[in-house]
């Protein structure tokens, strides 16, 4: 017997109209849920009725939330219940997506946890704010309370991240490494990554966006990087699989670029074509960290605890100064790619002296629209096959015309129809831990950090 509920979506935006819309769309038809509803601000009433006439899958409700000069707030428990009682269908029970800007996940998710509402939360999880400031040092202990409120209640809850359900990094990668360190009984020893984001803001745009903003403390770490934080703590998640018995933990140092570096990183003759070319803050304005960063790199170990000895070295980097197809000086409202976002990601991963994988993954634009973008991807193996009778030497294979928001579906579907079970709230709490030291780590440069792994 199908459980039928009913779908409340928080924060109607281009993503969930148009990459998700004909997944809900999906489940009504299967009886999964009965219709949707929305939950939105005030000041986005204009986009969302535009956003609701272009879509023929309409919502059963909306309902708009009172804007505030300190939005930054936390929404408060008692504004977000009468949203949803007035949202409820009677007797049926309620789902909630929580696709907002990730400063305002942490009300919604904590409102579900503790009213046994199910839930899918959009990654990063949550970003704690503090006087409407970002506060990473908050992350882990907000995420152990909220997955301890959420053990003994019958809801589940689920968050949204590329690399769950990846026919590339989740089918081929992981469950190649994890299938050849299990049979050679042989560990993990380097894991080195780089994501490349493509992700070109002009420095005014800094000071004023607020969906994907940096104004408020945080920036790459909190927008798209938690995809691949995500990807590779389950990597280096396979040595705790191999070596049950032993305990780890993480060493890791790193270094950031911010929106006030980007001047002196930008070419002069190209960033005056948007009238961007001259500093907009002063270079002895002591605000370094006043806006969230644009670009991270880090090097760790991992540290077998009793014996000191260290078992994975590598890198880890999320930057957004790479090369972008953007050549327009305004953002333009009929865009998702508003930034001319082209992603790359770059990653090898070693067993020992007996095998290494190494995957790269870039976006292809496609036509005329930013918008238009596929992406391919070539997987190449090498290994010791003068020990290793049915591998090759090296191996190679190509995937074009991926799309990685296909993961995402994937989910969602999952999701609504009562099945997922690969990106439980409690399952991000590792890769949550990994973000808020790499979130410290450019507000300390070169500090080393430790995470119990």
């Amino acid at each position: 017997m199908i459980a039928k509920h009913h779908l409340i979506v928080v924060g109607f935006d281009e993503i969930v109209a148009n990459k998700y819309l004909p997944c809900i769309k999906g489940a009504v038809q299967s009886g999964h849920i009965d219709s949707y509803s929305i939950i939105d601000l005030e000041c986005q009433r204009s986009a969302i009725e535009q956003r609701v006439q272009a879509v023929d899958l309409k919502p059963r409700g909306i309902v708009y939330l009172p804007d505030s000069d300190a939005r930054v707030r936390e929404t408060p428990q008692e504004i977000i219940a009468a949203a949803v009682r007035r949202l409820r269908t009677p007797g049926i029970p309620t789902k909630v997506y929580i696709a907002t800007e990730v400063r305002a996940h942490e009300a919604y998710l904590r409102f579900c946890v503790e009213n046994h509402i199910n839930s899918l939360v959009e990654k990063p999880v949550l970003a704690p704010m503090v006087d409407g400031r970002f506060k990473p040092s908050y992350i882990t202990k907000t995420m152990q309370e909220l997955i301890g409120v959420s053990v003994d209640s019958p809801a589940e809850h689920s968050v949204m991240t590329l690399s769950r359900y990846h026919p590339i990094y989740n089918q081929r990668v992981i469950a190649s490494l994890r299938e050849r360190m299990e049979r050679w009984e042989a560990p993990l020893t380097s894991f080195h990554l780089r994501a490349a984001g493509g992700v070109w803001n002009l420095q005014r745009e800094f000071e004023s966006r607020d969906d994907h903003p940096y104004k408020y403390g945080y920036g790459m770490m909190m927008h798209g990087a938690y995809h691949y934080v995500d990807l590779a703590t389950q990597i280096l998640s396979l040595n705790s699989a191999l070596f049950p018995e032993l305990q780890f933990k993480l060493e890791l140092s790193g270094f950031g670029a911010f929106p006030i570096d980007q001047h002196q990183r930008m070419s002069r003759p190209i960033t005056r074509r948007f009238q961007d070319c001259d500093p907009l803050w002063a270079d002895d304005a002591d605000d370094g960290f006043r806006f969230g960063e644009t670009d991270v790199t880090s090097t760790f170990r991992l540290v077998d605890i009793a014996s000191g000895r260290t078992v994975s070295l590598g890198t880890l980097s999320f930057e957004q100064t790479t090369p972008s197809i953007r050549n327009w000086d305004e953002l333009p409202p009929e865009l998702y790619n508003v930034n001319g976002r082209t992603s790359s990601v770059d990653m090898e991963a070693q067993i020992s002296t007996l095998f290494s994988t190494h995957v790269h993954c870039y976006d292809i634009p496609r036509g005329a629209s930013a918008d238009g973008i596929d992406a391919f991807a070539r997987v190449t193996t090498r290994a010791n096959a003068t020990l290793l009778r049915d591998e090759q030497y090296v191996s190679e294979e190509s995937f074009d015309g991926l799309f990685h928001s296909d993961s995402n579906r994937q989910l969602m579907e999952h999701w609504l129809n009562g099945a997922e079970e690969r990106s439980s709230l409690a399952s991000h709490l590792l890769p949550m831990k990994v973000t808020e030291a790499l979130a410290s780590a450019v507000l300390t440069p070169g500090r080393l950090i430790e995470v119990p792994f």
